[in-house]
């Protein structure tokens, strides 16, 4: 192999590697522990603003004691259901099916809404490692501060 040819092939792979970090990073920071993944819950409520943004989609949501929920969606599902973008425009009524924050914040990640009578599906299960060992090692009796701490999100 030549000098240019080896220097045109660790261009190459420099390339190749520069493009999968931000990617991996991307999927990994954002870990569904925060949410009891196991115990979906509906709220029922009118659409403030859907921020659809990466790396996670926001409905702001208020709910029939008018409580504020910020509901994180999960982008990749989203797309994968075919959603549109603006599927969620400022005031929809809307039937939010939802993984609620462990922490009893109202904070949630979605599993999928109903508006209009139709039913979108967006996360039924949770299939992220993390999520689940989280979900595990609280099931088991661990403190739910210690999961969360060990599970925490970087600033």
């Amino acid at each position: 192999m030549s000098a240019y040819s080896s220097f045109l092939f660790r261009g190459f792979l420099l390339s190749v590697f520069a493009m999968l970090i931000p990617a991996a990073a991307s999927y990994a920071h954002h870990s569904f522990a925060p949410y009891d993944i196991r115990n979906a819950v509906e709220i029922t409520g009118v659409a403030e603003d859907f921020a659809y943004r990466r790396p996670h989609p926001k409905l702001s949501l208020v709910d029939e004691e008018g409580v504020s929920w910020e509901i994180e969606v999960p982008i990749r599902r989203w797309e994968q259901a075919g959603l549109a973008t603006d599927a969620i425009e400022p005031g929809d009524q809307l039937v939010v099916r939802v993984f609620p924050a462990r922490n009893g914040a109202p904070k949630a990640a979605m599993s999928g809404f109903k508006k209009d009578g139709t039913y979108y599906s967006v996360t039924e299960d949770v299939r992220q490692r993390s999520g689940n060992e989280a979900a595990d090692a609280i099931e088991s009796g661990e403190p739910l501060e210690d999961v969360l701490e060990r599970y925490a999100e970087p600033e």
